[in-house]
């Protein structure tokens, strides 16, 4: 195959997982690296640049958009296209504007999520779609409404199709599902395709409008629609405009005058005044502002040349890589990871990162002793992006070592399962998944024992003190071995057996939470405890009784039930109770707010479980977001959008009450 068709199918997969999997095996740097060098080839070949498939020419996953779910379709009433002018230079930068005639433009950031749009007719709301291949997308408009999202229900524009980018806030994102993806725009595109709205609600997707597809109302400039979306309510992008290169460059060389700033290694949208979330970034769009001067510039194949996607450049460096191990997950799942020479990334000292998975080692032709590129930008853990320089080397045993995939898990030594490029261990009784659950169990907002975090557990399993949850609780037969161990000591042991012994009698939704089942978080084992009072009727739930359930759908409440009807879990569960845990029965004083939703938002008198522990007491719950279904909002300083859509709400009609001083909120709860 020649290179230029390796890339073609190169670019097609990533494409496919990127948009169509929200899955990424490659970097956004390594990506726009091949892209880039497609783009040269295809100008030797113009031929290529004919046929349909050619990534110049599609958008998205292409004709595989839509496959990997069953959701409808939706053909949207004008094209939602690619920028096709990228770069990381601000000399391109500066050629593209010159190229356009210098004109005024408007800047915005280039968020990352998953791009959809919304649909207004006769002046009201009627769906919600994705971006799909450009033309057709998956029809998402319950998803939408369950999302956190500022928008009109009606507005006084009888048509429009307005664009908007779907994300997770980054602060949601740190606090509830950091553990489970590996940044916010995995985690957003994986959300939005669920099938069931409920398995969307409570997630923190909200969607940020920034561009106009079509509309019954004429407008000249893009900060005149914009400056409209505002006016109607829209959780829309800041901008800035730009009058001439100098106004530009600054706007850039200022990351969109300081609105966007890195944090922990991510891009971050932050705003004081909290008049938009934090959103994370991977560049800026600048956009001719003039929609006549737009139309006479013209268009691609692709996307638009009067728009430019500024791409922030990532943190990067050089080293040599030493050594892949592969660690086993607490789902199961074996990564490859490469152990480097120390570098320094953005202040942060680096020894290790990941390689992903073997398709995407094979294809770089990793070996032993090579010079590799290491980078972070936008994720959790830094990978490696590129191979350098191959070098001529030898390993321990005197042989130049390539790194292939592993037979068996490195840990248990037991069969791997694939499925292709992915690698699991399929053992329960593997010792990595029972370390990873051991230190989930032993977390803060789980049982919360003090001391046992994954440094101590390592320790404790090379010592075989700890073998599997139930072993937690065999601790405090093994003092003299403990107080044995290096760093250890009386006082150390003492804080560690107290904290296990006060773990001992849990709440339900402490313990449903620290049980590990895939994709319940902290929210889900508070709604799941309020539901069911009892371990004994949590174990005892049906796919009926959790279907019913406001926030859980048909995948949460599969794993749900896969997990609690697993022997192996079942056999540890008992031998938790027989070593005395006993979880908290919930309980319920009254049946006063049975059935009624609550939201608390904004700065109160008492802090915030003060008042949840109230509503729960008398059978009620607390929501993380307002909807038609709720009851009332007890409403303090600072509440921002919350409040904002309760009031919009109750203007349509809707009773909710608002409960905006402490004296209302006592008279109605009756404290």
């Amino acid at each position: 195959m020649s290179r230029i068709d390796e890339l073609k199918q190169l670019i097609k997969k990533y494409d496919e997982q990127y948009y169509e999997l929200g899955q990424s095996d490659i970097s956004d740097a390594e990506y726009d690296r091949l892209y880039d060098e497609y783009v040269a080839l295809e100008k030797q070949f113009p031929e290529y640049a004919l046929m349909p498939d050619s990534p110049t020419r599609t958008v998205g996953a292409g004709e595989k958009a839509g496959t990997s779910t069953t959701l409808q379709k939706f053909t949207h009433k004008s094209p939602l296209l690619s920028i096709d002018r990228k770069a990381k230079e601000i000399s391109e930068l500066r050629d593209f504007y010159e190229k356009c005639g210098c004109p005024q433009v408007i800047v915005e950031p280039k968020l990352d999520g998953i791009t959809c749009n919304i649909n207004y007719e006769d002046g009201k709301f009627v769906n919600a779609a994705t971006r799909g291949n450009g033309y057709i997308g998956d029809l998402v408009t319950d998803n939408f409404k369950v999302t956190d999202t500022k928008y009109p229900e009606q507005i006084d524009v009888s048509e429009l199709e307005v664009r908007g980018e779907a994300i997770i806030p980054f602060n949601f994102f740190k606090k509830h599902l950091m553990e489970d993806y590996s940044n916010p725009r995995n985690a957003v595109s994986g959300i939005m395709r669920q099938i069931s709205s409920k398995d969307v609600k409570g997630k923190g997707v909200q969607v940020m409008f920034y561009d106009l597809g079509q509309s019954s109302k004429n407008y000249s400039k893009d900060s005149e629609f914009v400056e409209d979306l505002k006016s109607h309510g829209f959780q829309s992008v800041p901008v800035c405009i730009a009058n001439n290169w100098t106004e530009l460059e600054q706007i850039v060389s200022s990351r969109l005058n300081g609105y966007i700033q890195q944090v922990d290694g991510f891009n971050v949208l932050m705003d004081k005044k909290k008049e938009f979330p934090q959103a994370v970034c991977d560049g800026l769009v600048i956009k001719v502002n003039d929609f006549k001067l737009r139309e006479e510039i013209g268009m691609s194949q692709k996307g638009p040349k009067w728009a430019f996607a500024y791409k922030f450049k990532p943190l990067q460096a050089t080293t040599r890589i030493q050594k892949v191990i592969w660690q086993t997950g607490k789902s199961g799942r074996i990564t490859p990871v490469a152990l480097f020479d120390e570098v320094s990334l953005g202040g942060t000292k680096i020894t290790r990162a990941t390689l992903n998975n073997i398709d995407y080692m094979n294809q770089m032709g990793l070996s032993w002793n090579d010079d590799i590129v290491v980078e972070r930008s936008n994720d959790v853990i830094p990978r490696v992006i590129e191979v350098k320089q191959h070098n001529e080397g030898i390993d321990e045993q005197g042989n130049k070592e390539s790194f292939n995939q592993p037979l068996l898990c490195p840990v248990c030594h037991e069969k791997i399962k694939v499925i292709y490029p992915l690698l699991y261990c399929d053992n329960p009784a593997c010792s990595a998944q029972i370390k990873g659950k051991i230190v989930h169990y032993a977390s803060r907002d789980a049982l919360n024992i003090v001391g046992l975090g994954q440094g101590i557990v390592d320790v404790l399993f090379e010592n075989q003190l700890l073998t599997d949850l139930p072993s937690i609780y065999d601790l405090k037969d093994h003092r003299q071995e403990l107080e044995a161990l290096p760093k250890f000591g009386q006082k150390k042991v003492d804080n560690l057996l107290n904290s296990i012994e006060k773990a001992k009698n849990p709440e339900l939704a402490q313990f449903i939470y620290g049980l590990s089942i895939p994709e319940v978080g902290k929210k889900t084992a508070k709604d799941l405890a309020q539901r069911y009072h009892t371990l004994n009727d949590f174990l005892e739930c049906t796919m009926e009784q959790l279907l019913d359930m406001e926030d859980i759908g048909e995948v949460i409440a599969q794993n749900i039930l896969d997990f609690v009807s697993n022997e192996h879990v079942l056999k540890w569960i008992e031998e938790l109770r027989q070593k005395g845990v006993s979880c908290k029965e919930v309980q319920i004083n009254s049946d006063e707010l049975k059935g009624k939703t609550f939201v608390i938002t904004g700065t109160l008198a008492h802090p915030r479980k003060y008042y949840q522990d109230i509503i729960e007491a008398k059978g009620g719950k607390v929501s993380s977001s307002v909807s038609k279904k709720t009851c009332a909002v007890l409403i303090g300083t600072d509440a921002g959008s919350k409040e904002t859509k309760a009031r919009e709400l109750v203007n349509k009609g809707e009773s909710i009450v608002l409960l905006t001083t402490e004296e209302e909120i006592a008279s109605y709860f009756g404290i």
